[in-house]
């Protein structure tokens, strides 16, 4: 099955739209390193075709022109003769951000949202100077089971509160968990299901590589290096999430 894809350059992401947001986000350092392009498609997308699908949208002419890509310190289209590297899915069955209770109950995060400090660490590029920064790249499960880890709501969560690489970090949680929950309901489909509200959006990680040879993401080892696709089957959408760690923009 060949899939079409049309550029939706005029799709309007609430994360992008919120002046609070965007002070946020530049703040952290991720202003201009986190991107998102929407594109429609033709037909009926099946789970069981993922890497099909993706193998499809990376050698459209649509999303050759326009899904931009870090080279270095410079964003360009992502040319053709891209090729696929890898796809892995990313569950995101979460309906809310309940999972984030851990944190409060495992005394990491006092109730009124405040994130108890301790000693600096460091990993990768990144400065652990408390205790949810901690947890969050520690991959024990003493918080968080394997399986949260690997949602698409806990990864938006890491992605921000780890931040760029000059990140002014918040002393409060409760910055994070509402960009989170925007940048999250931007992305995926939810849906009612009788009494209950499903996410229907299938998510994956991409590993790509330009017919240069220039790797999508760069350094994908670094954790904060990220491409995620998020496919909206009833509306035959879909959105790319990309963030490559470094300086945010700071205007």
């Amino acid at each position: 099955m060949e899939y079409t894809f049309i550029n939706l350059p005029y799709r309007k992401f609430v994360h992008q739209e919120d002046k609070g947001i965007q002070n946020l986000l530049r703040k952290w350092s991720v202003l201009g390193r986190l991107t998102c392009h929407a594109y429609a498609f033709n037909q009926e997308f099946q789970a069981y075709n993922l890497k099909q699908f993706v193998e499809s949208f990376v050698k459209s002419p649509a999303v050759a022109s326009t899904l931009e890509v870090w080279r270095g310190q410079y964003r360009g289209p992502l040319g053709n003769g891209a090729q696929v590297e890898s796809v892995a899915e990313v569950p995101c069955s979460l309906t809310s951000m309940a999972v984030f209770r851990k944190v409060f109950e495992a005394g990491i995060v006092m109730e009124d949202g405040d994130i108890k400090k301790c000693p600096d660490e460091y990993h990768e590029d990144l400065v652990l100077d408390d205790l949810l920064k901690k947890v969050l790249v520690d991959t024990r499960e003493e918080v968080f089971s394997r399986e949260d880890r690997r949602q698409l709501l806990f990864r938006l969560f890491r992605l921000l509160a780890l931040g760029g690489e000059c990140c002014q970090f918040e002393d409060n949680i409760y910055n994070y968990l509402s960009v989170t929950r925007t940048l999250y309901r931007d992305l995926v489909s939810p849906e009612a299901d009788g009494e209950r509200v499903v996410v229907t959006s299938i998510a994956a990680e991409l590993r790509l590589k330009t017919s240069e040879g220039v790797r999508v993401p760069e350094e994908s080892e670094v954790s904060q290096n990220v491409l995620l696709l998020v496919i909206n089957p009833q509306t035959r959408t879909l959105t790319t999430l990309l963030h490559q760690h470094g300086v945010g923009d700071m205007d």
